[in-house]
Order: C-alpha cells, then structure tokens, then sequence
C-alpha cells in the first residue's frame, strides 16, 4: 500500500465514509436485482435529483451535531421559510432574485435563535429544538391564515431554476454538489471548522485552550439555519403548492441521513461528505420501494432498519480497516 492509498483511506476512516458507501452500493445491488432498471442511469439521476434537497439539509444538520448539539427544527424552518418566501414573491414579482434572501434570512434568524437558547440560554439541545419545532410550524400557520401558494402565482424563473440542466446534469443536482464541496472543504481548512470539531470533541479541553464554545455553537446554529433556508428555496421551487405543514418530518429524515452517514451522534466525528451519502441512501431507498410499490409504512420500517445496518456495517468495514492500516504503520515503522 503506497503513501497515497493509506493517506486516502485513512481520510476515509476519520470520515466513516467506507461504511456509507459500502451500504449504498449495497442498496443499489440489492433493488436492482428485483428490479432491473432500477440501476438504469435515467433513475439513479432521478434518486439524485430527489435527494437533492434533503442532502442539503442533511448536511446544515450534520454542522451542528459535529459540536454535540442537535436541531429538531429543520422541518419547521423549511416550512416556514419555503410559506413567507413563495407568498414574498407572489405579492412581489418585481423583486426577482432578491426573493432568495426572504427564506435564507428567514433559515439564519431561526438559526439564531436556536443558538442562543442553545449556547446561551444553556437549553439541553433537544429541548430547545423541539420547542421551536412547534413554534415555526405554528408561526407557518399563523402567516398563511387558512391560505396556500398556487404554482400559477408563483413567477416562473422559481421553478426553472431546479427544471434545468447543464451538460444534461440537472442544475439542482449541480447546486448540492457544489454546496457540500464547499462545506467540507470549509470544514476541513477554515477556522472555524476546526473550531467545531474541536467543541464536538472536548468542549473542556476547547475552553481551557482558550476557545469561546458558546459563540462556535451559536454560529454553528446560525450556519445551519442559514443553509436551511436557502434549501427550503430549493424545495418550495419543486413541489406544486405552498402550504403551511410543507416538509413535515423533514428533522427526522435528516437526522437519519446524519446517522447512517457516519456522523457521530456524541460530535467531534464525521464529515457532511457522509451525511450527503446518507441522505442519497434515504433517497435510494425510498426510490426502490416506488418501484416495488410498496406502502409508505414499509418505508418507514425500512429506513429505521437502514439506520441499524449502516452503522453496524459502517463499525464491521471500519474495524477491518483500522486493522489493515496498524499492520501497514507497523510494517512501515519496521524498515
């Protein structure tokens, strides 16, 4: 094994992205074989342009919980986010692109204030969370009065900006790999990344060195909210009609995305590479029982199931590894 190979595996084993994608390769093997097209290049772009959103805010959750912290309320967020912008822009259709600020502001305010109760207010994450779930959803509720945003009210740039396609690759396909590109990379190199790895991974150790904890997890939250927002744009710009309860059970989904991308649940670990991988495994699954035809009970029993098998081959590929790279440190510290 050269030094390129081991440096390579040894990003991946910091990331546990050789589970992810052992899994997703897994899935794909598994659906094509009852199904033959399922593996077809027509669907495997369609799963990706599915997934498109929720490997978005997939990743806004995988940036918290890399501190140690958790929000519940990225559903809510998208709902309200995707309700005030759509409606901006049918009162507002001179505005133009300016409307991609309205859900984005709106995504980093609740953000904000997640990160305060959070890191200030010194709110068990949970808790803060899953109280402002409640409160977005109804803050939605209360903005639409009973209403909803028809496709024809919305002007028709919003929806061409997913609908197109560069070199035949679908632009919102373009928009998410782009976006997780430059997270990981910011994570990696930037300051502030390193900075939450660090609170995920020791936030007593962060604060002896002299790190502020509190203000890395309320920009974490901010970051997150922010990034919320701009895929809840992206989502009201593919469904049909804006309604207040738009992406209900959305925080679930991305946290599962979170979890069986290799995201330590106690922070510090994992990267948004293996929270997008995730939730294109969601996204691969809930496509291949589409095709199976099955109800959408079975998908739920079998995404809690997806959750239990990623890790556990995530664990069983990972232990092999670290093994192999012991032999090949020992063998190299030998000559």
């Amino acid at each position: 094994m050269n030094d390129g190979t081991r440096r390579l595996l040894e990003w991946a084993l910091r990331g546990r992205l050789l589970g992810i994608m052992a899994f997703q390769i897994l899935l794909i093997v598994v659906f094509t074989s009852v199904a033959p097209s399922f593996a077809g290049p027509q669907n495997m772009l369609g799963v990706a342009l599915n997934g498109s959103v929720i490997v978005l805010v997939a990743c806004a959750e995988a940036i918290v919980v890399i501190t140690r912290n958790y929000d519940l309320s990225v559903g809510s967020i998208v709902g309200l986010a995707s309700y005030v912008g759509m409606d901006m822009a049918r009162l507002h259709p001179d505005w133009g692109p300016l409307i991609v600020c309205i859900p984005i502001g709106i995504g980093a305010v609740c953000g904000i204030v997640n990160g305060w109760l959070v890191a200030y207010g010194r709110v068990n994450s949970v808790i803060a969370t899953l109280g402002t779930l409640s409160i977005y959803r109804g803050l939605a509720f209360i903005y639409a009065n009973g209403q909803q945003v028809n496709p024809d009210q919305i002007p028709g740039w919003i929806p061409a900006t997913v609908d197109g396609n560069v070199a035949g690759i679908p632009t919102l396909i373009i928009i998410a790999v782009v976006v997780v590109a430059a997270l990981a990379l910011g994570l990696r190199y930037l300051p502030l990344g390193r900075q939450m790895y660090a609170v995920g991974s020791n936030p007593s150790a962060g604060a002896y060195y002299g790190l502020r904890s509190a203000s890395v997890v309320l920009r974490a939250y901010l970051l997150c909210g922010a990034l919320v927002g701009a895929a809840s744009f992206l989502y009201a710009a593919q469904v049909a009609y804006i309604v207040p309860f738009l992406a209900t059970g959305l925080e679930l989904t991305a946290l599962a995305a979170v979890v069986i991308g290799g995201v330590s649940f106690f922070g510090g670990s994992g990267n948004v590479i293996g929270a997008a991988i995730g939730a294109l495994a969601l996204a691969t699954i809930a496509s291949g029982l589409v095709h199976l035809a099955a109800p959408d009970y079975v998908r739920q029993f079998v995404q809690g199931a997806a959750i239990i098998l990623a890790v556990a081959l995530d664990a069983l590929i990972s232990g092999r590894a670290r093994r192999i790279l012991g032999t090949v440190r020992a063998r190299v510290g030998a000559q």
